[in-house]
């Protein structure tokens, strides 16, 4: 006898006990209150089988309870977000045949989802996102464009919007191959930054290309937001501080616009002197990260004054990193100063004139090889401890 015919056999038996002994009673008593016609039902159950056929009864029962509630819709409580409009069923609209929608979301995903790391992008993305999750951050997004007014040139665009003109030239070279022919309306790219825009190639990777720029794979992939160290084919990116060479000196027209400094201090754009004589490769540009230009040239190379002023400081500045460096005042509140050099020939409190030797190109503070450091500063040099009134030298150095 199975366990279930067992524990049925011992209930019944109880219940016959109990029926025994009701049916007794209401012999002895035959109006032994309002309950004698239930014990005597449950007595005639359990001479007849009835509690057997009960149970499977029962059974039928609730599984048919259980099926109806199943197929009753799910009502979402009122505190919970309603799912955006344009969120599909992709399953469906993939069944009849239809396009599937540019869902934003999935169901309970979003801004104000429990985990935001959780976000769907929809399965447009999917076929990009297998080759590299950050293909979407294309560098164009940050671009710019701008509208060429009466009077513009090179110089004065870039210094607008704290670029190097080479980075204005660079970036518009295709349609602009002669910076001195503006002509107004003319639509220019705009960096974010100064640096170099490069579309990847089959061959390029990340690691190429710093090396090739000579900067790191972590400033390309904080310059472009990229979520991971990887390119793929026919992305664009910005190089940061890299350059495709100097500019042509005759292409470059430094106008007639001027730029004064906050404090007075004032100097016609692109008159200043090139500092290192004979040497005009800027091997990395101003940017976010990078307050200057270094000017490459060879161990000993003459630097000169870019712009006549008096001398502020002539000597070694370990904490900053630049090593032997010299100071120029120009005017109230604009400086320019000469960094990693070997040695120095001018002395503080001196009146220099553009063009005078102040020292020799070297490597002395923080640096990996020879060149000069030049910067610009509205104020004087790490006067507020940081390079927050540092400009882009190329706003005043012509053929920058």
């Amino acid at each position: 006898m199975t366990q279930p015919q067992i524990v049925v056999s011992r209930f019944r038996a109880r219940l016959e006990s109990i029926a025994g002994a009701v049916n007794a009673r209401s012999q002895a008593h035959p109006a032994a209150g309002p309950f004698a016609p239930v014990r005597r039902g449950w007595a005639r159950l359990s001479r007849n089988d009835g509690l057997e056929r009960l149970i499977p009864v029962g059974l039928c029962v609730l599984l048919a309870a259980a099926a109806f509630v199943s197929t009753l819709p799910v009502v979402s409580p009122e505190s919970v977000a309603p799912r955006p409009a344009n969120v599909t069923d992709m399953n469906v609209t993939a069944a009849v045949g239809g396009a599937a929608p540019d869902a934003r979301y999935g169901n309970g995903d979003g801004p104000l989802a429990p985990d935001v790391n959780d976000v769907y992008l929809g399965d447009g993305s999917i076929p990009n996102s297998l080759q590299n999750p950050g293909v979407a951050l294309d560098a164009k997004t940050q671009l710019q464009t701008y509208a060429v007014h009466s009077g513009d040139n090179f110089n004065g665009i870039a210094g607008q919007f704290g670029l190097a003109p080479s980075t204005l030239y660079w970036a518009n070279r295709s349609k602009v191959p002669d910076p001195s022919s503006l002509h107004v309306g003319q639509q220019l790219v705009i960096l974010p930054m100064d640096g170099l825009l490069v579309t990847i190639g089959a061959k390029d990777s990340l690691d190429s290309l710093a090396a090739k720029y000579k900067v790191t794979v972590q400033d390309i992939v904080d310059a472009n937001n990229l979520p991971e160290a990887t390119v793929v084919l026919g992305q664009t990116l910005i190089i940061p501080g890299a350059s495709g060479g100097p500019v042509p000196r005759a292409k470059i027209s430094s106008g007639g616009g001027s730029t004064t400094s906050s404090g007075g201090g004032s100097t016609r754009s692109g008159s200043w002197v090139w500092p290192v004589n004979g040497h005009n490769f800027i091997s990395q540009y101003f940017w976010s990260g990078h307050h200057a230009v270094d000017i490459a040239a060879g161990y000993g190379t003459s630097v000169v004054a870019a712009a006549s002023g008096t001398v502020v400081f002539a000597g070694n500045r370990g904490y900053t990193g630049g090593g032997i460096v010299v100071w120029i005042m120009h005017g109230t509140k604009l400086y320019s100063t000469y960094n990693h050099m070997s040695s120095v020939s001018v002395r503080v409190g001196q009146n220099v004139s553009a063009g005078q030797r102040v020292g020799f190109v070297g490597m002395t503070g923080e640096t990996t090889g020879p060149h000069l450091h030049f910067e610009v500063w509205l104020g004087y040099p790490w006067g507020l401890g940081t390079v927050a009134t540092a400009v882009n030298p190329c706003a005043y150095l012509a053929g920058c």
